[in-house]
């Protein structure tokens, strides 16, 4: 039920007119704050819109006295000033029960529109990590033991693909490159395998197929190689080569690289060695006794290279650059 304070606002009179014309239609007792029924208001309503406004506290002025020669004209007695009461706080002003309904219903629709973004947060980061991968950075993982101690199998290593953009391959560098460069492709595998696998590879994790090697560039374009003697020495354009990076720090025994082994590597005789065609690189792994490497399928072309190693992320223990 409304108040007669509210039907007196919504008529534009003040509250105490509005208990005078109540008192008017008999509806006595009544006071700003009082609730009245909606039959009572409409009666109100009707009461006010028909013209009669009556004053509460107003006093009709007195007939002339009889017998007055002159008529005198009337002076209306001052209306007393109506202070406005101060209208009592409504039903519409917020309870604590509703802010903690307000504040829930927020929290809901929070969660709801971070539910709704999140398929398209993951299809975002999704193609964030491609872009990454496939121009930036990737991240290897060692599957064999061809480059201890430098490299050792689990480790995982990350490769930058920028460098070899603005420069060519150089000595002593550690590359990574595709076996189907050296003829041995990858089995068919179902395609959710597939999947799972470039799921892997984005993280680093082996895949049970890797398909990529890792060694290190001993020669490049226009350098003539030798690798003989017991142990193995590495002569690059006839200069003897520091190699603190072998296995053991030594290699008695493992394959050469001689004028007699360069027609099988594809490479033309020069003096005692092979001279590395323009542009490839010739690679080896460090751990020489049990590395496939360029001494059996040959140097390899160097748009071929994926990128180069230049830091071990895991294990933390091994954390640092190459």
């Amino acid at each position: 039920m409304p108040r007669v304070h509210e039907v007196a606002r919504e008529l534009g009179i003040t509250s105490t007119e509005a208990v005078g014309h109540l008192n008017d239609l008999g509806v006595a007792g009544q006071t700003p704050a009082s609730p009245i029924d909606d039959d009572t208001a409409d009666r109100l309503r009707t009461h006010v819109r028909n013209g009669s406004r009556t004053l509460v506290g107003s006093v009709p002025p007195p007939p002339p006295p009889p017998g007055d020669a002159v008529a005198t004209q009337a002076m209306p007695l001052a209306t007393p000033v109506e202070t406005p009461l101060q209208d009592p706080p409504t039903a519409e002003t917020e309870t604590p029960t509703d802010s903690k309904k307000a504040k829930r219903a927020k929290k809901k629709r929070s969660f709801l529109r971070q539910l709704t973004e999140l398929p398209v947060l993951i299809v975002l980061a999704f193609l964030i990590a491609i872009v990454i991968k496939t121009f930036l950075v990737q991240a290897f993982y060692i599957p064999s033991g061809s480059m201890i101690p430098t490299l050792r199998i689990g480790d995982r290593v990350l490769v930058e693909k920028i460098s070899y953009r603005l420069h060519d391959p150089r000595h002593d560098d550690i590359v990574v490159f595709a076996k189907s460069v050296v003829g041995q492709k990858a089995p068919d595998v179902p395609w959710y395998d597939d999947a799972r696998n470039f799921f892997r590879e984005l993280l680093g994790l082996p895949t049970g197929s890797e398909e990529d090697y890792i060694k290190r560039v001993i020669g490049v374009g226009g350098d003539t190689l030798r690798y003989a003697g017991t142990p193995r020495v590495l002569t690059v354009n006839g200069t003897k080569q520091n190699e603190p990076f072998i296995n053991h720090g030594v290699d008695n025994s493992s394959p050469t690289i001689t004028s007699a082994d360069c027609k099988r590597l594809r490479m033309q005789v020069s003096g005692q060695g092979c001279l590395v065609p323009a542009g490839d690189v010739f690679v080896m792994g460090d751990n020489r006794g049990n590395s496939e490497d360029s001494r059996i399928f040959g140097p390899i072309n160097r748009d071929k290279i994926v990128g180069r190693a230049f830091v071990i992320i895991w294990p933390p223990s091994d954390f640092g650059g190459i």
